[in-house]
C-alpha cells in the first residue's frame, strides 16, 4: 500500500510540497518557497547547495479522508555569521 501511495504522489501533475527556505542575505530573513511534484524533484532541490540560503523545513501535502493534512519536517541551523544590521567594517 506505500508503494503504491508513493507512486501516485510522483505522477502527481500539480505540486505535492514545498522546500522552504531562509534568506541570509536580508536583514528581515525572508522565506523563499520552492515548490516540487515529485519526491526525487524534492531530493534534488534539498541537496543542492544554494548561495545565501538555508534550509529551514519541507512541508509535504496529502489529502486523507477528503481532508487536506500536511507534514511539516523542520530543520535547526546556525551560523558564526553576524546578523546584516550588526555589521562593522574592520580597519
Amino acid at each position: 500500500m506505500l508503494c503504491h501511495s508513493v507512486h501516485q504522489m510522483q505522477q502527481s501533475a500539480y505540486a505535492v510540497g514545498q522546500a522552504v527556505f531562509i534568506r541570509t542575505d536580508t536583514p528581515d530573513y525572508a522565506e523563499e518557497t520552492v515548490p516540487f511534484k515529485t519526491l526525487d524533484e524534492m531530493v534534488r532541490i534539498c541537496c543542492r547547495p544554494y548561495p545565501h540560503l538555508t534550509l529551514e523545513k519541507i512541508l509535504v501535502y496529502s489529502m486523507v479522508d477528503n481532508e487536506p493534512c500536511a507534514l511539516t519536517l523542520g530543520f535547526v541551523s546556525s551560523t558564526k555569521a553576524q546578523r546584516p544590521g550588526n555589521l562593522q567594517f574592520a580597519d
